[in-house]
């Protein structure tokens, strides 16, 4: 399904980046991933958990609790950056 997915996009979007291309675990390409997984953390490791299910759970509980806005704020921060002279993307 990725290498459809890949062909799709090199097929129809002008200025696509292959996979190739990305930088692996870059926090700029990944703001949930690590913004919120620290944050997160942070909370469910408060206490010790005796099995999965509890971490689980706590995770679970600490998402539902955590503010969305809080949420929306790192999203809006994503933007990768623009060549100011040709208004398009550029690489890292």
């Amino acid at each position: 399904m990725a290498a459809k997915n890949q062909k799709f996009c090199k097929d129809n979007m002008a200025h696509f980046w292959s996979k190739n291309f990305w930088p692996p675990s870059s926090p700029d390409l990944n703001p949930l991933d690590f913004f919120w997984w620290g944050a997160i953390e942070s909370k469910t490791n408060r206490t010790p958990h005796l099995n999965l299910d509890s971490l689980k759970a706590t995770i679970i509980k600490e998402w539902d609790n955590y503010p969305e806005k809080h949420i929306i704020n790192t999203c809006k921060r994503f933007r990768p950056p623009r060549s100011r002279r040709e208004g398009q993307w550029r690489p890292y």
